[in-house]
């Protein structure tokens, strides 16, 4: 899946990254029914404490989660179920507005892939 987020030129990219990275990894574990919401109940990234529990709940599945800069990897048993790449960013001029603040603008391209997206390409 391919996406792509528009974000003022000032705005903190590492948060939107974080909060778009979360969201991905909550809705793969939503799709595989591992019983989360009473770890995380938000969209919000998680705490320390509520990480940990998350580890616990995962290694109890079988699930591993390999989070460094450039990408997530989402592991059942060994096997590739979902990639979170690190997005890249393209620096963008919006000419019809005023103020020259208001003229740069970011474009936030993700790209990510599940083993979910490819069962419903299927199915259709």
């Amino acid at each position: 899946m391919k996406g792509t987020i528009l974000l003022n030129y000032d705005e903190n990219t590492r948060k939107v990254e974080d909060e778009e990275k979360s969201r991905f990894l909550r809705g793969i574990l939503e799709e595989m029914g591992v019983p989360i919401e009473e770890i995380w109940d938000s969209d919000e990234p998680l705490n320390i404490e509520q990480r940990m529990k998350l580890r616990k709940l995962l290694t109890s599945y079988g699930i591993n989660v390999i989070d460094n800069y450039e990408k997530m990897i989402i592991l059942v048993n060994g096997e590739n179920v979902a990639i979170w790449n690190k997005p890249f960013y393209k620096l963008k001029k919006d000419m019809s507005q005023n103020t020259a603040e208001k003229q740069l603008y970011l474009e936030m391209n993700l790209e990510c892939w599940s083993l979910f997206e490819q069962e419903e390409n299927t199915k259709q």
